[in-house]
């Protein structure tokens, strides 16, 4: 008979999770991860053959009770074994809770080649020089990694193997392209304050308005400077890192509170700083400006919309640079996090590549591999994609695009960056021909890469036909 409870007992243990789904409600929203949905039997007419993998992914996200059972792991392993429950947070000294994705930044490993960094200030330069010849000013910045402020809080297993990361690599190559950026890291380490959230990978609104700051005396427009702003310290804000190591957790990160309120306004349909794109305006103010942000500008936005007539703010990859005319801006900044400078690489800005006028001195020879193809045409742009031979293209050499016939040649400079899924490696490029530029008729394509001070090519690999 005891036997049989025992057997009763251990049934109902292991269906309780499942049964208690229909009542019980997983919040997971604190994670910040995309969950699985429940799964569809059909797909596109065809029958889902994922449907079981896809329906066991949503039970994992979905069983009653996970939560609960997360953070008592959390709290057993982060107060006891001073570890963490979850591969993506790391467990540092007094409380301080760091992103493990940026391990390889902090301890200076896993870096990216000569070829990669070149491109990603390639990409940057490119975009400048869009900027300038519209008469706009440029800013890029990396948001600094939070344990490369705070490396004192970060676990004593982590050893450095070097100084050198992508932030360094980068900063030297910027430099040398002449790419307009600020230090931000060096900058906050000058202030010696507190301006990133214990329990989150984010600055707190210190650190937000002290950005703002210097991005916008970069840029030779005045603002409101909160150096002396009176504040009150609050424990309101919920840290993603802590949200994924206890779900069910009620702590709160403190966050700086000003008492100066903030005066634009929304001109979209929604004002959540989470969203994709936004726009914003404050009548008493001049200027436009157009920034591409990631979540570091969320409380960034707030600081930059009450200085400018009118703000657009946008998360969205590729970066639409057309929308600096659009909305007319006057700025144009691009902000991301020091951990995703290899995403610099990943997608084409969309914008008319830049016509080159130099006479180059190409030499065609099958030896070269190089590859091109047109992508669907779209509006007045030809867009472009392929790839250059490795041996024909140096680590700081450029790629282009010539289009020609007997009576005219064009070559443009295209982006050393992925069109979509394409590999990013530097060797791959992509770009969007403005056919505003080339006079009408029938053109043989050809990508040229740059070795040192030669060219080359494999000679035309597409024929395009533009019509009057």
């Amino acid at each position: 008979m005891q036997k049989k409870i025992f057997i009763i007992l251990f049934f109902i243990i292991i269906c309780l999770p499942s049964v208690a789904m229909f009542f019980y409600k997983t919040d997971l929203n604190v994670e910040k991860r995309q969950v699985q949905g429940f799964p569809e039997l059909k797909k596109d007419g065809h029958i889902n053959g994922d449907y079981f993998s896809e329906l066991t992914d949503f039970f994992a996200d979905n069983f009653a009770f996970r939560q609960e059972l997360i953070e008592a792991d959390g709290v057993i392993k982060s107060n006891v074994f001073k570890e963490s429950n979850n591969d993506n947070v790391i467990v540092g000294k007094d409380g301080w809770l760091f992103f493990s994705e940026t391990l390889d930044d902090y301890i200076g490993r896993n870096t990216l080649s000569e070829r990669k960094i070149y491109s990603c200030a390639k990409v940057l330069s490119l975009i400048q020089e869009n900027a300038n010849n519209n008469n706009r000013k440029f800013l890029f910045i990396a948001a600094p990694d939070k344990n490369a402020l705070y490396p004192e809080y970060m676990p004593s297993r982590y050893i450095k193997i070097s100084d050198v990361n992508n932030y360094s690599l980068l900063k030297a190559e910027m430099e040398k392209l002449g790419v307009n950026t600020l230090d931000l890291q060096q900058m906050f380490k000058n202030v010696n304050k507190r301006v990133y959230h214990k329990l989150d990978t984010h600055w707190n609104n210190e650190g937000a308005a002290m950005a703002c700051g210097w991005i916008l005396d970069n840029l030779g427009k005045s603002h409101y400077d909160y150096s002396n702003e009176k504040y009150t310290i609050k424990k309101n804000f919920s840290g993603d890192l802590y949200g994924m190591l206890f779900p069910k957790g009620k702590k709160k990160d403190e966050n700086v509170i000003y008492e100066k309120k903030h005066t634009y306004e929304y001109l979209s349909k929604t004002n959540n700083v989470e969203d994709i794109s936004l726009e914003t305006k404050e009548d008493s103010k001049k200027g436009s400006i157009v920034m591409y942000r990631d979540s570091f500008g969320n409380a960034l936005l707030p600081f930059v919309a009450d200085e400018y007539n009118h703000g657009y703010f946008s998360k969205a990859v590729p970066y639409n640079i057309n929308l600096a005319d659009d909305y007319n801006a006057d700025a144009v900044v691009i902000e991301i996090t020091e951990r995703h400078i290899p995403s610099l690489i990943e997608e084409v800005p969309y914008m008319a590549a830049p016509l080159r006028t130099e006479n180059l001195s190409v030499q065609t020879t099958d030896k070269c591999k190089s590859v091109i193809e047109m992508v669907d045409s779209e509006n007045q742009y030809l867009p472009f994609k392929g790839a250059v031979d490795k041996n024909y293209l140096s680590d700081d050499g450029n790629i282009y695009v010539r289009m020609y016939n007997d009576k005219n040649s064009y070559t443009f400079e295209a982006f050393p960056a992925s069109y979509e899924n394409e590999k990013a490696d530097g060797y791959h490029f992509g770009l969007y021909i403005d056919t505003a530029e080339i006079a009408s008729g029938s053109y043989d394509v050809e990508v040229i890469s740059q070795k040192g001070n030669e060219y080359y090519t494999s000679g035309s690999g597409v024929e395009v036909e533009l019509e009057e």
